[in-house]
């Protein structure tokens, strides 16, 4: 009798270490998920003036700025003018209010657009992005001397003949 006994608790004991190193497993799972989530919340910090708003205010060499416009009053219309470190228009982005109150956009600071912007170190340093049209703030951002993985093929230097630096 005594070894059926001893069987039983050898099961029973192998049923509970598996579910606590279940238990563990999904515990662990969560923690990385939820960890992970905190931290993507703290790499977006919302810059904000009135209805536009971008998702950081510091970002690096071949990383993408991401913009949001909502609750544009039908009376708002103009231009954001996306000014570089060299106080060039980079790029214009209309608005209408009347048209769409809100809409999202996304830019990528890059050689390509602007032939002033001689190469990727020439994207480095302070921007503003400028509303025309409305009374609201510019919304300061940089761009700093760090690459995203896998970019830098894509912020190549102008090529010769083209280059006016």
């Amino acid at each position: 009798m005594k070894i059926k006994e001893r069987s039983k608790k050898k099961k029973h004991t192998g049923k509970i270490i598996g579910l606590i190193i279940i238990a563990g497993i999904v515990a662990a799972a969560a923690y990385s998920y939820y960890h992970q989530k905190e931290l993507d919340a703290q790499q977006w910090k919302w810059v904000v003036s009135g209805p536009f708003s971008i998702n950081k205010n510091q970002y690096k060499l071949g990383e993408n700025i991401f913009m949001i416009v909502s609750g544009l009053q039908p009376t708002e219309v103009g231009e954001i003018d996306v000014v570089d470190p060299k106080g060039d228009t980079f790029t214009k982005i209309p608005f209408n209010g009347t048209m769409k109150s809100s809409f999202k956009q996304f830019f990528k600071p890059d050689t390509e657009r602007k032939f002033a912007l001689c190469n990727a170190t020439d994207l480095v340093g302070h921007w503003n992005i400028v509303f025309k049209g409305v009374p609201y703030k510019s919304i300061p951002f940089e761009i700093v001397n760090d690459w995203i993985p896998g970019s830098q093929a894509e912020l190549a230097p102008v090529p010769k003949g083209l280059d006016p630096c």
